[in-house]
């Protein structure tokens, strides 16, 4: 199993942050699409991108280059503040592997069923409003790709066609939920993978709803909290 963070360089303090804390945190080979060359960063590989490739091409071409059966798709505001379950993560894995289902969310989010699969893995339908969403998610890659050459969207937005696109290619999906708190309004936390969701709100550090696990974050990593501004 291994990480696939997008990003880019006007979130290069973003991205920094969530180097830094991943380190002893997460365990998983790290590659990076990013706009710049993250090859310093210690990381398995890079894709560089730039500004007027469509999105769906950077992730199409970038999962091609890496050439990995299965990835989680992260962004750089997904900052873990804990240790990554990497057993679950891995026997989740082998589970998906053998499946009939696409993804695995590492989160519960939106409006969703309780139907329980496995373990702690509950069943998020095709027709479900809320199928898709850009969270830690372990995707079948060959899968994403599909998803991404139909969509065929030229920028970063969580647009209603990713839902269209896998309700026709009749992807399911599972979600983990083990009975976490809920935060905000629509999300839950996650034991399994645990993380900032998201450490960055309209562009300002996500203090409304995560300020005990950014703040000390932050301080330890001298980021100067004026310069974005506090949600």
């Amino acid at each position: 199993m291994v990480e696939v963070v997008y990003t880019n360089k006007n979130c290069i303090d973003v991205f920094n942050v969530f180097i830094e804390e991943r380190k002893n945190k997460s365990g998983l080979p790290l590659y990076v699409i990013s706009d710049f060359d993250a090859s310093s960063y210690g990381i398995v590989g890079n894709y560089i991108y730039n500004d007027n490739e469509p999105y769906y091409m950077v992730w199409i071409n970038a999962l091609n280059q890496f050439n990995v059966d299965q990835f989680i798709y992260l962004q750089e505001d997904f900052i873990l503040y804990d240790k990554v379950d990497l057993n679950k993560i891995n026997e989740y894995s082998n589970y998906l592997k053998n499946s009939e289902y696409s993804f695995i969310r590492l989160i519960k989010s939106g409006i969703l069923n309780n139907n329980r699969i496995y373990d702690n893995l509950f069943e998020i339908e095709s027709d479900n409003p809320t199928v898709f969403a850009m969270q830690p998610t372990i995707w079948k890659t060959s899968d994403y790709i599909k998803l991404m050459s139909e969509v065929k969207e030229e920028k970063w937005l969580e647009i209603p066609k990713y839902r269209e696109v896998i309700i026709y290619l009749n992807l399911k999906g599972l979600y983990y939920y083990n009975g976490e708190r809920k935060i905000g309004g629509a999300h839950y936390d996650t034991k399994l993978y645990p993380y900032v969701a998201t450490a960055v709100i309209k562009g300002k550090w996500n203090y409304r709803e995560y300020k005990n696990e950014l703040e000390p974050m932050l301080i330890k990593h001298d980021i100067d909290v004026n310069k974005r501004g506090i949600f």
